[in-house]
């Protein structure tokens, strides 16, 4: 990337302490706090957010942009970046592409799962989405809409809030008390002042889930839209996925949740948990 006269002022002006790693990755001897923030960098963009600068880089991950910098132009010069549609504004490349790609593919399950969602979206018109944790968000893996439903924005690769939707509830209620308690500390530290509500939807989803083994999302994420969510387990215990299924609340009450969806969706996950190591 090329630095102009300005862009070298910039850096100058902006704060030079970088934020401090907290926790077990701060004290950690092996962990690459560079490896780490150049991740970072990669994360910050999003379908919503395919084109940035790099001061939206560094406010979006809190680094310096001296920092943001040095990290951009190792990642361009590995292709995972790429100039941006406008001038001194950044893209992910192939290299993050491929990665992707991988990651979803690394054990079939995305193609393995895709029939047996369709069976149940058609089954019950709704959809039916599946993801795993990334960081605070959960990342979709695979989704399926009936042709008939309320469609809205989200596909392979979105990302949904860990502590605000059925898909991370449902992950949360299934994991380990420690892994549990480390995400919420991520949760909290990310927006401090929501952290509240956090903690109240996930009591409330953390009590249906003992009692129906589902977690419901009753508008709370869309006004418009009703969801139910499960977790998916591995047979060892220690991979946790989601599954979520839902469709506009004029079609798809809590009644159809629990008494329809539910058993379709429970026995999804379980057919899916043996591909998850």
């Amino acid at each position: 990337m090329k630095v102009n006269s300005s862009s070298v002022k910039d850096m100058q002006d902006f704060a030079a302490t970088e934020p401090e790693l907290e926790g077990v990755e701060a004290r950690d001897p092996l962990f690459v706090t560079a490896l780490a923030r150049g991740l970072d960098i990669l994360r910050c963009f999003t379908p919503d957010r395919e084109d940035l600068g790099s001061r939206e880089i560094a406010r979006l991950t809190g680094l310096p942009q001296p920092t943001v910098w040095r990290l951009c132009h190792t990642l361009l010069k590995l292709g995972y970046l790429v100039p941006g549609i406008t001038p001194n504004r950044l893209r992910v490349g192939a290299g993050v592409l491929l990665l992707g790609h991988a990651a979803i593919t690394r054990t079939g399950l995305s193609a393995f799962a895709l029939p047996l969602m369709r069976q149940v979206a058609e089954r019950h018109k709704i959809s039916v989405t599946l993801a795993e944790r990334n960081a605070t968000d959960m990342l979709i893996l695979q989704r399926i809409e009936a042709p008939s439903i309320l469609s809205l924005n989200l596909h392979v690769g979105t990302r949904l809030d860990l502590g605000l939707s059925s898909l991370g509830w449902a992950y949360l209620c299934a994991v380990d008390g420690a892994t549990r308690e480390a995400a919420l500390k991520q949760l909290k530290k990310r927006d401090p002042d929501g952290f509240a509500r956090v903690l109240n939807d996930l009591a409330r989803a953390m009590q249906e889930y003992s009692e129906w083994g589902v977690v419901f999302n009753l508008g709370r994420s869309h006004s418009d839209i009703h969801a139910v969510g499960v977790p998916v387990v591995s047979l060892d215990g220690k991979k946790v996925m989601a599954l979520t299924s839902g469709g506009a609340k004029s079609s798809v009450t809590r009644e159809k949740l629990l008494e329809e969806v539910t058993p379709s969706l429970k026995e999804l996950a379980v057919r899916l948990s043996p591909m998850l190591h």
